[in-house]
């Protein structure tokens, strides 16, 4: 009887395990309507790679690239042409299509709206007030002060949602996550008790919550 409860045990937890980190299949996604009904249309199996620092600071763009060992699949086509991929564990969306520089980034929640860490907008009007920010980029690199230029733009990061209806991305803010946060008095409560409303982790730990409900 113990090794049969413990054989059934096992067996679901692994169930559990799985279930939790296999959110979208496996497989190149060409639209964003293709990630949202977890549909993708090319099935191929690509390198992830995450890039130095070096590399970003040369040339800009996030913190991942996609490649095919065998050069089946051109560079330009898998940094323009791809909305997203998943190893079968991680979905990576491709910032270019969002305005936030190249290459990709890894969803770190999903539920109303895809939670991502992306570099700064290439919008001018929402790149100004990324930049004027002086709370947010203190808590990135302390004292703020002059302006920000050459590397050091290049290794900043942002925490953006992607509304799944619109598909319209939006940088998140202190303001905007009260905004979001003001149908659930009880997180709110939680969120105004915090020490650092501007830390990016505790902007992703109140996205993820608001996505769980």
């Amino acid at each position: 009887m113990k090794k049969t409860f413990m054989a059934l045990f096992l067996l679901l937890a692994t169930v559990a395990v799985f279930g939790q980190g296999i959110q979208y299949p496996a497989g190149a996604y060409m639209s964003f309507e293709e990630i949202k009904q977890k549909s993708p249309s090319v099935s191929v199996e690509l390198e992830v790679e995450r890039r130095t620092n070096g590399d970003i600071k040369m040339n800009g763009g996030n913190d991942y690239r996609l490649s095919k060992s065998d050069n089946s699949i051109p560079k330009k086509s898998l940094k323009k042409d791809y909305y997203g991929y998943s190893d079968g564990d991680s979905l990576y969306i491709n910032c270019i299509h969002y305005k936030i520089q190249s290459w990709y980034t890894p969803v770190l929640s999903d539920g109303k709206f895809l939670v991502i860490k992306g570099g700064i907008s290439m919008v001018p009007k929402i790149q100004k007030a990324q930049l004027n920010n002086q709370v947010q980029l203190g808590h990135m690199f302390g004292a703020v002060g002059g302006a920000i230029q050459g590397a050091k733009l290049a290794m900043l990061r942002f925490i953006y949602i992607i509304d799944k209806e619109s598909n319209q991305i939006t940088p998140v803010s202190s303001h905007l996550l009260k905004e979001l946060l003001s149908s659930s008095t009880d997180l709110l409560g939680q969120y105004e008790a915090e020490k650092e409303h501007n830390d990016q982790e505790v902007f992703i730990k109140y996205l993820k919550l608001l996505n769980e409900q």
